[in-house]
C-alpha cells in the first residue's frame, strides 16, 4: 500500500530505468492460471457474448449512455453524425435506432455539422456534450428529451480549441473535460480544457479554461503535445488525460483555476489512447491501453491525484491479440459480482479481452470475445446483477458494429 505525504508538489512518476525495466517484466510474465485463461471457445460461465449488432451508420467508435432516457448515443465518422439509439435494457442487446430525419431515407442520425469524434451524456441531466470539429473545434449540447422524439435541438454551439479528440463530463456533473489534440501541425498547441456546466444551459458559452502547467508537466514543446482520451475519477476532484504521442498521463485538477498536479511517465512508444478511473478493493486504479505497445498497465492513484504506482503491466497481444499487432484501444474498469475486472479493446484482433483484476498485481485473463470490426471505444453499463460490456467497433474496413457482452 503506498503512502503519500501530504501536500506533494507535483512531480513525475518516470521510475530509474532499471525499476521500470524489472516492473514491467514482471507484470508481463504475470502467471495466467489454466482455470482463468478463457478464449472465446470457452468462455466461463459468468461471461457470454449476446451479440454484435450491425448499425445503420457505416461506424461507430464513442458511445455514452443515458439511464434515465434509456438512450444509447454513438459518434459516427463516417456519416458525421451521432446515432442515437433506444436501449431500455442493455443486456437485451437490442438497441432501436431512432431515426433523426424521417424525410431521408433510411435511418439518420443527428448531424452536427462536423464530424463528432466524441459524446458525453451528462450523469443527472437530459443533456449531452458532443466534441466536433468542423469549422474549427467545436462544443455541441444537444437536448436529449427532443433527440428521444427523433428531434434535434441544439443548446449550443461554441467554438472551443483546434482539432478536439475527446469529452468527458465529471460524475457529479459539475465540469466538462476536453482535449484538444490540435494534430497536424507543430504550430498548433494541444491543450486540455476545463469548464464549469453551472446549473443551467443557457444558450451562453461556457467559460473554458486552459489547464496551466501541461507544457512544463510534460516536458515537449507545446505543438507536439497531443492529449487524446479524458477520464474523471469517481470524487470528481480530478480528471486524467492520455497524451498519446508523449507517452505520458497528465493529472489534472477541476476547478476554476485548472492545474496539470502530476505526470505519469510511460515506457517509450507505449501511445497510451483508452483510459480509465475506478475504485477496485479500496485502491483507486488507473487503466491504460497503451495502443503501440501492444499492452495495458494499471497504477494505483493517490486519492488526491497527486502520486502514481505503477501495479501491473500486461502483454495484450499474447493474451488477446493475433498478427504482429493488436492495438489496445479501450479500456473499462467495472466490479460484478464482488469480482474486479477491466475489459480491453483490442483494436486489430476485432476482440474484447477481460482481465480478472482481483489481485491487480496479477491480472489473470478471464475471457477473450469476438466483437466486430475495429473495436474503439468500450463501456460497461451495471444493472441488477450483470454488467453489460458494450463496444463500439469502427470498422474501416468493416461494417460499423455495436458488441454486447454480459458478465454475471
Amino acid at each position: 500500500m503506498m503512502n503519500f505525504p501530504p501536500n506533494q508538489p507535483p512531480r513525475s512518476s518516470r521510475l530509474p530505468l532499471s525499476l521500470a525495466a524489472c516492473a514491467v517484466l514482471a507484470s508481463c510474465a504475470s502467471p495466467i492460471s489454466p482455470d482463468t485463461a478463457a478464449t472465446a471457445g470457452g468462455l466461463p460461465g459468468n461471461i457470454r457474448k449476446i451479440r454484435t449488432y450491425d448499425s445503420p451508420g457505416r461506424s461507430s467508435e464513442v458511445l455514452s449512455y443515458s439511464k434515465p432516457l434509456q438512450l444509447l448515443l454513438a459518434t459516427n465518422s463516417a456519416q458525421k453524425d451521432v446515432q442515437v439509439y433506444r436501449l431500455p435494457s442493455p443486456a437485451s442487446a437490442n438497441p432501436v435506432p431512432v431515426d433523426m430525419d424521417s424525410t431521408a431515407r433510411g435511418y439518420q442520425g443527428l448531424s452536427l455539422g462536423g464530424e463528432p469524434t466524441s459524446i458525453a451524456v451528462h450523469p443527472s441531466r437530459a443533456i449531452a456534450f458532443a466534441a466536433v470539429n468542423g469549422g474549427g473545434g467545436r462544443l455541441v449540447i444537444l437536448d436529449l428529451k427532443a433527440a428521444a422524439r427523433g428531434e434535434k435541438k441544439i443548446l449550443l454551439d461554441q467554438k472551443i480549441g483546434i482539432h478536439l479528440d475527446s469529452i468527458a463530463v465529471s460524475p457529479d456533473g459539475r465540469w466538462v473535460i476536453v482535449a484538444d489534440e490540435a494534430e497536424g501541425s507543430a504550430s498548433t498547441p494541444g491543450n486540455i480544457l476545463i469548464a464549469p456546466i453551472g446549473q443551467a444551459i443557457l444558450h451562453k458559452p461556457l467559460p473554458f479554461r486552459k489547464a496551466a502547467g501541461l507544457v512544463e508537466a510534460i516536458g515537449q514543446a507545446p505543438g507536439v503535445i497531443e492529449p487524446e482520451f479524458v477520464a474523471v475519477s469517481p470524487s470528481s476532484k480530478f480528471a486524467a488525460v492520455s497524451c498519446q504521442d508523449n507517452d505520458a498521463i497528465a493529472i489534472v485538477y477541476l476547478s476554476q483555476t485548472p492545474r496539470v498536479i502530476h505526470t505519469i511517465r510511460l515506457p517509450r512508444n507505449s501511445s497510451p489512447d483508452g483510459i480509465h478511473i475506478a475504485y477496485q478493493s479500496g485502491k483507486l486504479i488507473l487503466g491504460i491501453a497503451e495502443e503501440a505497445a501492444d499492452s495495458a498497465s494499471f497504477y494505483q492513484l493517490a486519492n488526491s491525484g497527486v502520486g502514481s504506482q505503477l501495479i501491473s503491466r500486461i502483454n495484450v497481444r499474447t493474451l488477446a491479440g493475433q498478427g504482429s499487432r493488436s492495438d489496445p484501444e479501450g479500456m473499462v474498469l467495472f466490479t460484478q459480482s464482488g469480482r474486479h475486472y477491466a475489459a480491453i479493446g483490442v483494436e486489430r484482433a476485432n476482440r474484447v479481452l477481460i482481465m480478472d483484476m482481483v489481485n491487480p498485481a496479477q491480472p489473470r485473463k478471464a475471457g477473450v470475445i469476438g466483437v466486430g470490426s475495429r473495436p474503439e471505444d468500450i463501456i460497461a453499463l451495471k444493472s441488477g446483477s450483470t454488467t453489460t460490456i458494450i463496444s463500439a467497433d469502427e470498422g474501416k474496413p468493416g461494417r460499423g458494429e455495436i458488441s454486447f457482452i454480459t458478465v454475471k
